[in-house]
């Protein structure tokens, strides 16, 4: 039998950029490569492997998921963000569908086989347990969209039936949750960057703890799930192999052999696998065919707290609305570039140059008369956010190769407070100790003062934090759902950006205006996505979501 026409054709690209070719591998032939070959040789096997890896989504820099929300918004009206945002997607269309069988029958053949491989046992135990971690993932992502989705675990023929029903959210929920506890015992302690280890089993395992215990998951809010939830990113905390990366600046730079903060991402390696976020977010006069496209919010800019860790509008905070990005936290200056700020790039390579802002109206970087309209920010902001100040080489579409950090340590911090402050009725010192450590790093001065904080004003807190400290990397919008508070938040609302005035003297003043030109649709039924038409077209047993 000749082995999936997919995986030759990934055996070939890859093999085209290593050194090591098996001696039966004949470019002329591709047929000639057999499924017996392949679990034959440990280097194939590994290759399967990558390509799972290769499958995991990682940087966008228009990122439908950033612009659905309060965080950012994109310029161009055709784009899908703003279709998802007037509520034009249904069964049919659905820019965030993620009905990912066919990457879970790859691994479902791959965990069929491998036992019958020619590897030693230690690589055979890690290959699976990597394989398990990746295929939990993919359901982890089915089931925050859709709840519970059908469990097939093993390759179906056409002798099977296919017609597989819907599992519980609940029964999906505790499927992922045992796989990846197998898959923390098959796994190595530690990883080479972009690999599995026990830690990403066990992080990915907080994460879907935590949406289980959720209010969109957890209807009768069962104490129980929260606890569980909490300990399981407390017993990532307690492996003391991460830490909070010191320079929020380098966070997502740093390309070393190890990084204290990563625990699982997806990494690029130039020319083979490439992304474009740095054109896509610099200012035009710093752009190579491509720029502006993420636009932060005015309502995330201003939920920064001040280096004295209170909101801008809490007592004491000394915030200044005519000198409003004076006296941030160091996550404000890391993340978002506004009026003034300096800003480096090119725009075809070296030497690199810095830029200060001018998103002013009638500044460089900000003036609706411009040609280029669609290539400036419409909020006054750009993000900063994980781009590279010294890369020469982006256009486009290409040229960045910043590892996009899935799981971080940052998130474990997060995820424990959230879940321990709920499991409990009020916030013990390890919440206020989890807050304060992420905080510091932020360059807030000061810690939160134990007992100072009921369970309702932590919570909000800790959501805002996640707002803040997640902003651009595809969380906030699982959050508000999760938290059935996207009805709330988004539906009906408009969200704004500044109009920044520059006087004679230099001085400026700040006003603020809706950049949305319609108000954001999120319906009640919009919690749960429908499942794609053409799914239940070829499965007569799957259910629809309600509303749908």
């Amino acid at each position: 039998m000749k082995f999936n026409n997919y995986i030759i054709i990934f055996i070939f690209l890859t093999l085209g950029l290593s050194s090591c070719e098996p001696d039966f591998l004949d470019p002329k032939n591709p047929a000639a490569i057999s499924e017996d070959d392949v679990w034959a040789d440990a280097k194939l096997i590994e290759l399967l492997v990558n390509q799972m890896y290769n499958d995991r989504p990682g940087y966008e820099y228009s990122n439908t998921q950033d612009n659905i929300v309060d965080e950012g918004r994109c310029n161009y009206t055709g784009d899908a963000p703003n279709q998802i945002l007037r509520g034009q997607w249904d069964q049919t269309y659905n820019p965030l569908d993620f009905w990912a069988y066919q990457q879970v029958r790859r691994a479902n053949e791959f965990l069929a086989k491998i036992d019958g491989a020619s590897l030693d046992e230690d690589t055979r135990m890690r290959l699976k347990g990597e394989v398990r971690f990746l295929r939990a993932f993919l359901y982890f992502d089915m089931v925050k969209r859709y709840g519970g989705v059908p469990l097939i675990t093993s390759p179906q023929t056409l002798t099977d039936d296919l017609q597989v029903k819907r599992a519980s959210t609940k029964e999906t929920f505790e499927f992922i949750i045992a796989e990846l506890k197998i898959a923390k015992d098959e796994l190595p302690a530690t990883a080479p960057r972009g690999r599995a280890s026990q830690g990403s089993a066990m992080a990915l395992a907080g994460r879907a703890l935590l949406f289980a215990a959720s209010p969109l998951y957890n209807d009768g809010n069962n104490n129980a799930l929260w606890a569980e939830a909490a300990k399981m990113n407390k017993d990532v905390m307690d492996l003391n192999r991460y830490s909070l990366y010191p320079d929020l600046n380098k966070l997502w730079l740093d390309k070393g052999a190890t990084h204290v903060e990563s625990i699982f991402e997806i990494q690029y390696k130039l020319p083979e696998k490439q992304h474009s976020w740095d054109a896509g977010l610099r200012p035009l006069i710093l752009a190579n065919n491509n720029a502006g496209q993420l636009s932060p919010l005015q309502e995330l800019v201003d939920a920064f707290p001040m280096k004295n860790g209170k909101g801008i509008k809490e007592t004491g905070s000394a915030y200044d609305p005519n000198n409003p990005y004076v006296g941030r936290d160091d996550r404000f200056y890391a993340f978002i570039a506004y009026n003034g700020s300096k800003v480096k790039g090119t725009t075809s390579g070296p030497p690199v140059k810095e830029i200060t802002i001018e998103s002013y109206q009638g500044g460089r970087d900000y003036d609706a008369s411009k040609e280029n309209t669609i290539y400036n920010t419409i909020t006054s902001y750009y993000t900063r956010k994980a781009t590279n100040p010294e890369n020469t080489i982006y256009t486009g579409s290409t040229g960045s190769d910043q590892p996009w950090i899935e799981l971080r340590y940052a998130e474990v911090l997060l995820n424990y407070a959230e879940a321990q402050n709920e499991a409990l009725s009020a916030p013990d010192a390890s919440v206020y100790a989890a807050l304060n450590t992420l905080r510091k790093r932020a360059g807030i001065v000061g810690d939160l003062l134990i007992g100072s904080l009921s369970k309702v004003q932590m919570r909000e807190l800790i959501r805002n934090e996640r707002y803040v400290e997640f902003c651009f990397e595809k969380k906030r919008y699982w959050d508000l759902r999760r938290w059935k508070l996207a009805e709330t938040l988004l539906n009906g609302k408009k969200y704004h950006g500044a109009i920044i005035t520059k006087h004679a003297n230099g001085s400026f003043t700040y006003a603020y205006h809706e950049v949305d030109a319609t108000p954001i649709v999120f319906e009640n039924k919009m919690y749960f996505m429908p499942i794609p038409q053409g799914e239940i077209d070829k499965n007569g047993n799957l259910s629809q979501n309600p509303g749908w």
